[in-house]
């Protein structure tokens, strides 16, 4: 006995039942048929999809590698700024002390300068009074006729034109008949 998918032996059935029993295969046949069709075309779906994907993942694999590169060349040159930078700032402040260092040098400097020129003040006031002293006790020594500036043996300071003030170098030293000895 033969069995067909209902499990109807072909023996005790009728024609119409037959007929209807084929038809029922036919109908299962194309049902299967069109199943397999669409898993066929579902599977050419996927592949072509899992093709696009993968195309999509090797782009975006480069467009990866491409933006770490320009990452890695923005970080060399961030680097190299830095070090620019680094270079700079160390200039600024080697330049900056050795700018302290020049105006402390220039206060000073100034300090000494006054200083030296309150010195040569007071050296010339000391050496004019100095000088008139002199001037006195030689006219003194002299009698009447060294009152005279041509008599006098040191001169008037205050008749010594400034620029010669303090620069006068003695030439000679003479004798006078009373025993002084002075420079000319």
């Amino acid at each position: 006995m033969a069995t067909v998918s209902r499990n109807v032996s072909v023996k005790s059935t009728s024609p119409e039942i037959i007929k209807k029993i084929e038809q029922e295969i036919v109908k299962e046949a194309k049902n299967e048929e069109r199943s397999l069709k669409d898993v066929v075309k579902d599977l050419h779906r996927a592949e072509k999809d899992t093709n696009k994907a993968h195309k999509s993942a090797v782009k975006a694999e480069k467009a990866l590698e491409k933006a770490e590169k320009r990452e890695q060349k923005t970080l060399k040159n961030l680097y190299r700024a830095e070090n620019a930078h680094n270079i700079a700032l160390g200039h600024v402040t080697h330049t900056q002390h050795e700018f302290e260092l020049a105006t402390k040098k220039h206060t000073k400097m100034r300090e000494l300068l006054q200083a030296k020129t309150t010195r040569v003040d007071e050296a010339m006031k000391a050496n004019d009074e100095h000088t008139k002293t002199r001037n006195a006790r030689l006219a003194a020594l002299q009698g009447p006729s060294a009152t005279e500036e041509a008599a006098r043996v040191v001169p008037d300071p205050t008749s010594v034109p400034p620029k010669e003030v303090g620069t006068a170098i003695p030439e000679t030293v003479i004798t006078q008949p009373n025993g002084v000895r002075v420079n000319n």
